[in-house]
């Protein structure tokens, strides 16, 4: 067995750019700050930043929108170093699907690297529109998916770290649909960032941050450098940002090294018993092989086989080896007949900790270096007209360590009895047992079956490398009263990911069958197996692009109204949208693998443990046309409203509109309300597809129902929870999803400084794009079979191989008053247009400034609450709900991702956060929380109904900073604490043992952050 892992990458990514744009910041012309400021006409200034919810220049509804907004000295304080960091501390943000530490099960189709998701009111991947100073971001370069309906579809989103949180003047969220203001995907509102555009200096920052319970670090240095130039009229800036991080893996800290959590559940609990918090697995080195049914011979009299050909493996080492029933297959390994296992006093599987296996473990986090440019030129012509361009790069590299693979029960591979290293091989094999052991049997020998096997002598590592750039050149003036602005923006993202040490099931099976002593051998643990002939490399490359044209005009002053001056704005935009992913040749179906049943590609990959999955691409066209109107009505009452169409060249077009009001009834008071359409387009995955079939660990009920009630409770001749293979493909026929959003708000202001926000909020939203789900469907087999009395009236979109006549599984059935049903071979799942998704809550904010002899205060408090969150069922998903609620079904049988959702699995009820900041003189101090409410883990839930309640996690940050010169150069030095308390994240049965979706894990860290202003 092999105790080092092979191609874990050592840092060696030092960007030459970095060195380039460091050597162009020290140029003398640069460095040298200028004091002028950009002269302007007062009434045709150009605002180069208009407040996220209106794209009217100065338009008064801003402070009538539900925009929530954090800026550069908050984010700083916060000591946070990535996007996805950032959208953990938004309450109105939802999980983060495409973390590290929970896309282990999606293996080489997750989205992995230097990547973060946005998910707004936890509304799913995708209902989120992000901008970079009021425009769109390229979508990240993979996609992965997650849960929608009963099962997975694919979902992609802007990565969140590709905007450096050090080059952000502010981030503003508005909480409110907007497709009739940004176009698809502002479903659950919009997030826009904007960047220092205009900046005039040099900065350097310095950053590091450690932690308590970890051997880790993560190291920041900043670049910030700008100058005017042609009396102002003229600046460049730019902004550099270079990241490094440590990886963290599982035998950093003892919570996580065994992956076995029972342990740590406290005295009495429900779940004590049960084995849903054993996260090792019995698939090992030392797996359990099935002879293929033959001329036994005496193996089974002998007891080294059971009735159903079937031995298990242990190392010499194993007190099962000393049992007078072992019997030794070579220097190594010992074998134990399945059935002697079993009895009472028998020896347990050897089991597999993933978390600590032969001193390696896996990766929370993958070590990282991030690289980010962002250069603006903004210049001002003579005749007023003013150019922006804006230019990004952004690259990252990521090495990750996972757990090695075993293959799929749906796809066995077999040891051939001419094997060199089988047991019970051909007669003259040198590896056949001795007669005298095995009493006398085929001189043919046995084909052997590995079952719970695992290929681990080496773990997978993972390296992505990802880079994206954005060019946009712009122009805004006037032409009369009318201001106008423009412009031409292209951007492109790649990805590159890369796992090495996966096994080709062509080349093992190829190994299985070599009669000589370069054959794979299962039966030594591991040591001289010769592996190294079946490990491969799997790649994927993909990419994602989109070009975009705008104009917009507005006039601010249209005609009157008895409130003031009516605005307008008149807009057109043209996208186009692409993306292209390329798999292995061995997961593509360039090379096909066929296993023992003869199934093969599209069914099964060449590549153990992965699924096959086709190459993938798909572009469409997008034209719009919008306006939007800002109308006075009285002095204290303005409303907006705004009319967008978009036509896309695949799914069709739509119309969707909105109207917002502010009205202040008083000085100190301002209601606000507003009720909009938003729509979001099916993504270029879901309408593209080419048909995938995927492998998930799930449930058969129709096979637990018989098990219950046929006489076979423990599942001793059923085995009802195995990978179960979904197919699944595009369709052009999808609609667009649909909603409806409203929000009513007051916002008070009882004194200058206090300003109370609360508002009520809801989403109803139709034509969910989902998938019906594999264990739902089960479910419907088994009302099909119940309600048929016996007959064999059945879901036809489960296939089943058939039950043979006379045996034990069928008499189970028949004992249960059911038809009989073979293992399931796969169910047929499209993509759909399901019912209807409703998310309603509420916010509260409360921000407080005050002055005192002690210095100046600042408070600002967030808090997000989610009041009602369903996924209402129609169709076939109906009939599983009332089937349920007139006792048909039994409580304990779970409708997936149908029904109330909220708090389940993450989907909390309330987040808030504070924040409060002290300032005096050179001196300045900050403290903030976070809190993350409760949830159930729904996998957990027992027969009675009892749930699994993942309790709330509350952290506390600090810091101290302090400004000083340093030979002539204004420097401030912060020390921070993250995590004060160095809370944990509380036990779920997960990867790591924490719900990583919701929560971090990595207790108290601590960092030192310098920066000089030359």
């Amino acid at each position: 067995m092999k105790s080092t892992p092979k191609n874990i990458r050592t840092k060696s990514f030092i960007p030459s750019i970095l060195a380039a744009s460091v050597a162009l910041s020290l140029s003398p012309g640069l460095l040298a700050q200028s004091t002028d400021t950009p002269s302007a006409d007062d009434e045709k200034s150009i605002e180069k930043i208009a407040v996220v919810g209106t794209q009217i220049r100065g338009g008064k509804m801003s402070e009538a929108l539900a925009v929530s907004v954090m800026d550069a000295e908050d984010i700083a304080e916060l000591g946070i170093d990535s996007g996805d960091e950032l959208l953990d501390l938004i309450p109105e943000n939802g999980q983060n699907f495409f973390n590290e530490a929970e896309n282990i099960s999606g293996g080489v189709n997750a989205a992995r690297g230097d990547v973060g998701a946005f998910n707004l009111r936890n509304l799913g991947t995708g209902n989120t529109l992000v901008l970079l100073n009021g425009r769109r971001l390229v979508n990240a370069a993979s996609y992965q998916t997650e849960e929608v309906g009963g099962s997975f579809v694919p979902v992609n989103s802007v990565n969140s770290n590709t905007i450096p949180v050090a080059g952000l003047s502010r981030v503003e969220v508005l909480r409110d649909g907007a497709s009739a203001i940004y176009g698809a995907d502002a479903v659950a509102g919009v997030v826009n960032h904007v960047l220092k555009t205009d900046f005039e200096g040099f900065n350097v920052r310095l950053k590091r941050s450690e932690y308590d319970n970890l051997p880790a670090a993560n190291n920041t240095v900043t670049f910030e450098m700008g100058k005017n130039f042609n009396d102002g009229r003229t600046n460049v800036s730019a902004f550099v940002n270079y990241y490094d991080r440590d990886r963290i893996n599982s035998l950093d800290d003892e919570r996580w090294a065994n992956s076995d959590f029972r342990g740590r559940l406290p005295e009495g609990s429900p779940w004590a018993d049960s084995t849903d918090f054993r996260n090792d697995t019995a698939n090992s080195l030392f797996g359990r092989f099935d002879i293929i049914p033959g001329n036994e011979g005496d193996l089974d009299n002998n007891n080294l086989v059971d009735s159903a050909g079937e031995f298990h493996v242990y190392p010499l080492s194993d007190p099962a080896c000393s049992d007078p029933v072992a019997w030794q297959i070579n220097e190594y390994t010992c074998g134990v007949e399945d059935q002697q296992r079993n009895n009472p006093g028998g020896y347990p599987l050897y089991r597999l900790n993933y978390n600590s296996y032969d001193g390696i473990g896996r990766d929370l986090r993958s070590d990282l270096q991030r690289f980010n440019f962002f250069t603006f030129v903004n210049h001002q012509f003579e005749n007023g007209v003013e150019s922006f361009t804006e230019f990004s790069y952004y690259k990252s590299k990521t090495n990750l360590i996972r757990h090695a693979s075993a293959a799929f029960s749906t796809s066995e591979l077999v040891v051939a009895a001419e094997n060199y290293y089988n047991p019970f091989g051909v007669a003259g094999s040198p590896n056949r047992l001795p007669e005298s052991i095995t009493g006398d049997f085929t001189a043919d020998g046995f084909d052997i079956v590995l079952d719970n096997y695992r290929f681990a002598e080496f773990p997978r590592i993972v390296d992505n490398d990802g880079d994206s750039f954005r060019f946009l050149q712009g122009f805004r003036g006037y032409w009369g009263d009318w201001f106008w602005d423009t412009a031409l923006m292209h951007s492109e993202a790649e990805k590159t990911d890369i796992t090495r040490n996966r096994v080709s099931n062509t080349l093992m099976q190829e190994a299985l069958n070599d009669p000589t002593p370069a054959a794979y051998n299962p039966f030594s643990g591991g040591i001289n197996s010769n592996i190294e002939r079946a490990l491969i490399d799997v790649t994927r490359e993909s990419k994602t692009e989109i070009t975009l044209f705008d104009f917009k005009a507005s006039h601010d002053s249209i005609f009157e109204l008895p409130g003031g001056d009516v605005g307008i704005l008149l807009g057109f935009e043209w996208r186009d949208e692409s993306f292209v992913d390329d798999r292995d040749p061995r997961l593509d179906g360039t090379i096909v693998f066929t296993d023992k049943e003869g199934d093969t590609y599209p069914f099964v990959s060449d590549v153990v443990n992965s699924s096959p999955t086709p190459d993938n691409a798909g572009d469409r066209q997008v034209t719009s046309l919008f306006t939007e109107l800002q109308l006075p009505i009285l002095d204290n009452l303005d409303v907006q409203a705004a009319l967008r169409f978009e036509d896309f060249s695949d799914v069709g077009s739509t119309t969707v509109g909105k109207v917002a009001f502010g009205y202040r009834p008083a000085e100190w008071l301002l209601v606000r309300g507003s009720w909009s359409e938003a729509f979001r387009a099916p993504n270029l995955v879901t309408v593209n597809e080419d048909i995938v079939a995927r492998n998930n660990s799930r449930t058969d009920w129709t096979c637990v129902y018989a098990a219950e009630n046929g006489g076979d409770p423990d599942q001793d001749v059923l085995d009802c929870n195995n990978s179960i293979q979904r197919i699944a493909q595009g369709s052009d026929q999808l609609k667009p999803e649909e909603s409806e959003n409203t929000s009513i708000g007051l916002v008070f202001t009882p004194t200058e400084n206090l300003t109370v926000t609360l508002d009520f909020w809801s989403i109803d939203k139709e034509n969910t794009i989902g998938l019906f789900g594999e264990e739902n469907h089960t479910l419907l087999d088994l009302i099909r079979r119940l309600e048929s009395g016996g007959s064999c009236n059945t879901n036809p979109a489960v296939s089943r191989d058939p039950v043979e006549a006379g045996s034990d599984e069928e008499a189970i059935y028949l004992a249960a008053g059911l038809c009989p049903a073979g293992d399931i071979k796969f169910i047929d799942d499209r993509y759909a247009n399901l019912d209807r998704r409703i998310v309603e809550g509420h916010d509260l904010g409360v921000y407080y400034d005050f002055e005192t002899a002690f210095g100046d205060f600042n408070f600002k408090f967030n808090a997000s609450w989610l009041d009602k969150f369903e996924q209402e069922a129609g169709g076939d998903a109906a009939i599983l709900v009332e089937a349920a609620e007139s006792g048909l079904l039994p409580e304990s049988y779970p409708i997936d991702g149908f029904a109330d959702l909220i708090g389940r699995d993450g989907n909390q009820e309330k987040r808030y956060s504070f924040k409060l900041n002290w300032r005096q003189g050179d001196w300045g101090a900050s403290f903030s929380s976070n809190y993350i409410g409760d949830f159930y883990q729904s996998s957990l839930t027992l027969d009675d109904g009892t749930r699994y309640i993942i309790p709330s996690m509350t952290t506390y940050d600090a810091t101290v900073s302090y400004n000083f010169d340093v030979m002539e150069t204004r420097t401030r030095v912060r020390f921070g604490v993250r995590n004060l308390t160095d809370e944990r994240a509380p036990l779920a049965d997960r990867f790591f043992g924490y719900f990583a979706d919701a929560h971090r894990d990595y207790g108290r860290s601590y960092y030192l952050d310098v920066k000089a202003f030359f």
